[in-house]
């Protein structure tokens, strides 16, 4: 549905998940608390868009990078 969310697990360095949204709508994917995605503020979520799938990797406890996107 239109604002649904998942939330990562607790970052742990070299933790790689994958999440596919084969919805009509935006999916807000969340870091762990206390954790953030790219550049964005701790806790905020990264909006990933419909018909994409975007790998979450991360090097340290707190900080998410995403990678390799590929979009329908």
């Amino acid at each position: 549905a239109s604002g649904a969310g998942v939330v990562l697990p607790t970052a742990t360095a070299g933790m790689a998940i994958t999440i596919v949204n084969t919805s009509a709508n935006s999916l807000l994917v969340y870091p762990a608390s206390g954790a953030s995605i790219n550049a964005l503020a701790t806790n905020v979520g990264y909006s990933q868009a419909t018909l994409s799938t975007i790998q979450y990797i991360t090097l340290t406890g707190t900080l998410w990078y995403t990678v390799g996107g590929t979009y329908a």
